[in-house]
Order: C-alpha cells, then structure tokens, then sequence
C-alpha cells in the first residue's frame, strides 16, 4: 500500500508543479530568463494597464543599465569575463525586442510623474519605432559579437551599441525628475 501512496503523492506533486508553470507563463508577468537568470518582461503587447508600465519600464531599462554596466566593467579589466559579457549581451538583445511593449498608450508621463518618457514617444510612433529598430539592430548585433568571443570585436561593438541609445533618448526621454 505504502509504494502506491508514494507514487500518487509524486504524481499529485507534478501536477502541482505543472499547474504552477502554467499559471505563472500565463500571469503576463516578469518571469525568470533560463538563459541569463535575468527577469525579463513577459506581458504581451497591450496588455498590461497603463499604471503598470511605468514601472515595467523602469524595472527593464535599470535591467538593460546593470547589463550595460556590467559589461563595460569587464571591458575595462585587463581580462574581461567573456562569458559574463556573453550572458549580458543576450539579456540586451532579448530585453530590447520588447521595449515597444513597454509603452502601452496612456502609460507617459501624465500618468505617471516619475517617467522620463516624452509625449513624443505616442505621439511620433512612426519616429520612436525607427529608433527603435536602430538600437534593435545594434543590440543584436552586439549579441552576435559578443557570442563570438573577440574581445577587440567586442569592445568596438560596445562602442557602437552605446551610442545607438541616443536614438531614443536624444528625442524620446527627458530629464529625471
């Protein structure tokens, strides 16, 4: 009797367990990355209320900040972590596919004081999606660097990458407030 109960409490255990999957895959909520061990924002485009996105925002871009900071760290050392390079290189490419879906309409900063984001993000969406698409380009692009290895390629595609942020915020981020 003893091994049937067993086995029925390992069953009833993986049916927990794949329910929670379920349900946390389903929640559109930040969840773990298994690659990098980041959260990355797995909300679908529309869905995610506008008083949420600021802070979604706010929690990937200081994500996309601490990769970015990282990364320079190790390429400023006289032996740089390729892997850790590596490893935050695919946390920028992945986080920087879903920055459109951070900015859900009525989420700038008449909802919320503390965001950066300027009206121009909604109200130039042709604007904003080709800075993006810039700075996607780039992102990738470092990605693709950085899986390869050459530190001296690496260094000069962080160059590059650094300065395709400019894309969005010379004209789409204000000050701090």
């Amino acid at each position: 009797m003893k091994p049937v109960l067993l086995t029925a409490s390992i069953a009833a255990l993986i049916a927990v367990a794949a329910c929670n999957q379920t349900e946390q895959a389903s929640t559109n909520q930040p969840v773990p990355d298994n690659a990098t061990g980041n959260a990355v924002a797995s909300a679908a485009p529309g869905s995610v209320a506008p008083q949420q996105a600021y802070d979604i925002r706010h929690e990937r871009y200081e994500e996309m900040g601490d990769s970015l900071k990282a990364i320079n760290r190790e390429l400023k050392g006289g032996s740089p972590d390729v892997p850790r390079i590596q490893r935050e290189a695919a946390t920028l490419a992945g986080l920087a596919e879903q920055i459109p879906s951070w900015f859900p309409a009525g989420s700038g900063p008449d909802v919320h004081t503390k965001s950066r984001a300027k009206a121009e993000v909604w109200s130039d969406p042709q604007g904003f999606s080709q800075a993006h698409a810039r700075y996607l380009e780039q992102a990738q692009r470092f990605n693709r660097v950085a899986q390869g290895g050459d530190v001296n390629a690496i260094r000069t595609a962080a160059q590059d990458l650094g300065k395709s942020c400019s894309n969005c915020h010379d004209r789409y981020r204000g000050p701090e407030r």
